[in-house]
């Protein structure tokens, strides 16, 4: 399953792939895209910064000082279908902790037509397959929304269990439980040969 370095049909460099997307090196030129994402109300409301649309150049600056640089720190990916290679997302292993083999996760999968349709499910699998494969670590957590259904029911699809939640949690103008699940190596599901 993890086959690094290869290659899809459109030529594109991917990082691994399943039978419904296909994770690629993040892509400078893809900035509108992901702007436009974060800025629609029906994809961001999920995001920790709720309702911040910020403008096209500070998105290009946070991408030149975070995605564009390899600090070992993170790994930013592009979602792609595997059909068409059509870019429907974004994804990340952050705050990565080689020592205590520890790393964070986060998605978004901002094309509305690919909800539902399992892609976030295989994309945190495939992600977690790198962090134990690849990446050689021991432990991934996400921290998510209680009130994103759809987002937990997909990471328990992937292996990811629920180990606690932060309650009284300020998102916008509510208070919400922010639920915190993980996963460790032998527990990736969601994948299909």
């Amino acid at each position: 399953m993890m086959q690094p370095k290869d290659k899809l049909m459109s030529d594109t460099p991917f990082i691994t792939k399943g039978t419904k997307v296909a994770l690629t090196p993040r892509q400078r030129e893809n900035v509108p895209t992901y702007w436009k994402w974060i800025c629609d109300p029906e994809v961001n409301p999920g995001l920790t910064d709720i309702g911040a649309c910020v403008s096209i150049e500070n998105e290009y600056e946070w991408y030149d000082n975070n995605a564009g640089k390899a600090d070992g720190g993170s790994v930013y990916f592009d979602i792609h279908e595997v059909d068409g290679m059509r870019l429907v997302g974004d994804c990340l292993l952050f705050d990565i902790d080689h020592a205590a083999g520890t790393a964070e996760l986060g998605i978004i999968i901002g094309e509305k037509d690919c909800w539902n349709r399992g892609y976030a499910t295989e994309t945190v699998a495939l992600l977690a397959q790198y962090a134990f494969d690849i990446l050689g670590l021991s432990s991934v957590i996400l921290n998510v929304y209680d009130f994103n259904e759809r987002a937990v029911a997909a990471y328990r699809k992937a292996g990811f269990r629920e180990v606690g939640r932060r309650r009284g949690v300020r998102h916008g103008a509510r208070i919400v439980q922010e639920v915190i699940m993980d996963i460790v190596p032998g527990e990736v599901a969601g994948l299909t040969d």
